[in-house]
């Protein structure tokens, strides 16, 4: 059998990813990632999904679209979880036995109204984690003769590394199995090995809370950051469901090689840089002051079939103001502290002591988790740098895409729920041939109300970089 293909790829924003080993993980049960994203779904009732969405020059048939999908339900993405039968048990993965067709939009679609379309597809079929699905792809056909697909996903079932990795294998009629684990038989769990598992969970708990009590408090990173900011009042809309501002900015490469150039960085510093920046003219933060950001990383390792297999760092953004403006204008400092993180993270040597309670955490029933979550802050700043995709992922129906855009959406959240969360920004960034793609999300629902608003303040950003974006 050939070996299986995972892409080490930066996956997108992902709240609470841990550190992970590098070796496959030989169960089916979910991990304390996939158990995140499964209460974000069942229990605050905002389900995370990520969409992947090809803008191609030419139009596709659908039936090359389906080739592929036949195939993708034939590997690891097509599973569903099936809840433990007894208390602290981990729920676990069972293979799906079928998977949603292709859905093509009745009428073509004009250019400008790609994102509007693309919106729609999230409310088009449910992701259910028990019944399914947990994935589906839409396409619609445009006015200028080209195609728009869309690969969305439940973030239980997937992050970056495993979505991109289970469609190339598709794309190359590569098998996979169809689960991480070897018993044929793991879909006839018994009562009696629900209770083997919470025993396992139990002494795992005891170990991680006896080895957080020996490390201690962890050094706490000065920056400005989604904790420190304050919690609102609550305010008489905080009931109404918002839709998060979105840009997708294409730019060519070129220039934004030029623009890196010139500021003596990388992409992946720009990328940074310019997400603060948004962070800075949106007036989530202040200039003058660092910002905290996040910065995820894929742990997958070969032949790695968990969903969820991601961690990241966090590091400081200095800023400054500079002609009446915040601006990030060294950035050395920020490859110089990106790179001293994840030389610790990969290392082991960097201190995570919510990993130990990790174990605790999952064996918590829904209704005693349920109050704690609503606590829970999202990232003030998070940047995915997803660099040039696999060929086979930028052509997986056999054109090369022109640009690729990606994002992550948390489904249903009202403005309450946006403002307890604290979050600034998320931004997602990919090259393809001649063009590469920002996706930038604004999560302040006051400081960026909509999407017109946040385009407005990406140009502006842009400008000072040399930059001019298109946006999808």
């Amino acid at each position: 059998m050939p070996e299986p293909v995972m892409l080490p790829s930066l996956p997108p924003a992902s709240l609470g990813a841990r550190p992970a080993p590098f070796a496959p993980e030989r169960t089916n049960r979910l991990t304390y990632d996939d158990e995140v994203f499964l209460r974000s779904a069942t229990v605050i009732g905002v389900p995370v999904v990520g969409q992947t969405a090809w803008r191609f020059p030419a139009e596709i048939p659908v039936e090359a679209v389906q080739e592929v999908v036949d195939e993708l339900a034939k590997g690891p993405l097509n599973r569903l979880v099936v809840r433990p039968k007894a208390l602290g048990a981990r729920s676990r993965w069972v293979p799906a036995t079928t998977a949603e067709p292709v859905r093509l939009h009745p009428d073509r679609i004009k250019p400008d109204q790609v994102m509007a379309w693309l919106d729609t597809t999230t409310d088009e079929v449910p992701f259910d984690p028990v019944k399914g699905p947990l994935w589906a792809f839409f396409m619609a056909y445009t006015t200028d003769g080209g195609t728009v697909v869309t690969y969305n996903a439940s973030h239980i079932v997937c992050d970056g590394g495993m979505k991109l990795g289970a469609l190339i294998a598709a794309v190359r009629r590569q098998p996979l199995p169809r689960l991480p684990f070897d018993d044929p038989a793991a879909a006839e769990v018994t009562r009696k090995d629900d209770r083997r598992d919470a025993r396992m969970m139990a002494r795992a708990a005891v170990r991680g809370l006896r080895t957080a009590r020996q490390a201690g408090k962890p050094p706490v990173l000065e920056a400005q950051s989604s904790e420190k900011r304050p919690v609102p009042a609550p305010q008489p809309d905080d009931h109404v469901v918002h839709d998060v501002a979105f840009a997708g900015a294409d730019c060519p490469v070129s220039e934004w090689n030029a623009a890196v150039e010139r500021a003596g960085g990388t992409s992946n510093t720009l990328q940074i840089a310019i997400s603060v920046e948004v962070l800075l003219e949106a007036g989530i933060v202040r200039p003058g002051e660092p910002v905290k950001m996040s910065l995820p990383v894929s742990m997958r390792g070969k032949g790695d079939l968990r969903s969820n297999a991601t961690s990241g760092v966090s590091i400081a953004v200095e800023t400054e103001l500079r002609d009446g403006v915040g601006r990030v204008t060294d950035l050395a400092h920020i490859r110089e502290r990106a790179k001293k993180e994840f030389s610790a993270l990969f290392k082991g040597t960097r201190p995570d002591p919510i990993a130990h309670i990790a174990p605790l955490a999952q064996m918590i029933p829904d209704r005693l988790a349920k109050p704690l979550l609503k606590n829970v802050v999202t990232p003030l700043g998070l940047a995915s740098n997803l660099g040039r995709p696999d060929p086979d992922f930028v052509a997986p129906f056999g054109v090369p895409a022109d640009s690729i855009v990606f994002r992550g959406l948390a489904l249903g959240a009202t403005r309450g729920e946006l403002r307890r969360m604290r979050g600034g920004v998320t931004s997602w960034w990919c090259e393809v041939g001649e063009t590469c793609n920002l996706g930038i999300r604004a999560l302040d629902p006051d400081a960026v109300p909509d999407s017109g608003r946040l385009k407005e303040i990406v140009t502006d950003v842009y400008e000072r970089w040399g930059l001019v974006p298109t946006f999808w």
